[in-house]
């Protein structure tokens, strides 16, 4: 089994991911239809695809604190290649949340296909840097209780500050200057401006954009750091 086998076949059967990636996106989906959730459900889906892809590449974290990962490199795996392997693992399943989620507004929600299609490269984004931001946290923290302890502080306030709970047009200056410095922030703004204006604007671009940076800058911070 490759180790990017492994690394899909660890994320689907992880408690959380499976909560966050597939029943938790789905049931919102179905709920803003039958119970008038609106507009929110789609920043409350942002939320799960955030956990979600940070979850689903969790794995590394784990190989690393439990010494698997001395072992596979003792082998004729590199370190390029197991990162590579572990993060596109995370990353197709969230791709496919992504697409999943699109179909399902266009058959339950009656989302014309240019709503869908940006919703599905949003959220697919939002799940790259979350991705990005388990690799780093991955680097950083050498037991699970520190780990988990920080996370929960971390993602609770990344989630406020990015427009989840409450709207971005409704937040004190400070607050909402603060929230850009994070990748949430772009996704609510891209997901704000589709429901306003319903198509491809400048600015749904440019937050596309820093979404991306983000990723970027934090998959190469994070290999730059040792895991071993």
């Amino acid at each position: 089994m490759t180790i990017f086998k492994f690394a899909l076949k660890r994320g689907f059967f992880s408690p959380a991911a499976l909560i966050l990636n597939l029943a938790l996106p789905l049931l919102l989906m179905i709920v803003m239809r039958a119970d008038g959730l609106g507009d929110q459900g789609l920043f409350l889906i942002a939320m799960a695809v955030m956990f979600g892809g940070f979850f689903m590449a969790k794995g590394i974290q784990n190989d690393r604190m439990e010494g698997v990962l001395l072992r596979i490199l003792s082998g004729p795996v590199t370190m390029r290649s197991y990162l590579i392997q572990n993060l596109l693992g995370a990353a197709v399943p969230m791709l496919g949340l992504s697409i999943v989620i699109g179909i399902f507004g266009v058959v339950i929600h009656d989302w014309n296909m240019t709503f869908a299609v940006g919703m599905v490269i949003c959220y697919a984004l939002l799940a790259a840097t979350s991705i990005g931001l388990s690799f780093v946290w991955s680097s950083l923290f050498k037991s699970k209780e520190s780990s988990s302890g920080a996370f929960s502080a971390v993602m609770t306030l990344v989630s406020a500050l990015g427009g989840f709970f409450v709207p971005l047009n409704l937040m004190p200056d400070v607050l909402f200057y603060l929230g850009t410095l994070f990748p949430a922030h772009w996704a609510s703004r891209g997901i704000q401006i589709l429901i306003d204006y319903g198509e491809f604007t400048q600015m749904y671009w440019f937050s596309l954009l820093a979404m991306l940076l983000y990723a970027a800058v934090y998959i190469l911070f994070g290999a730059k750091r040792r895991l071993i």
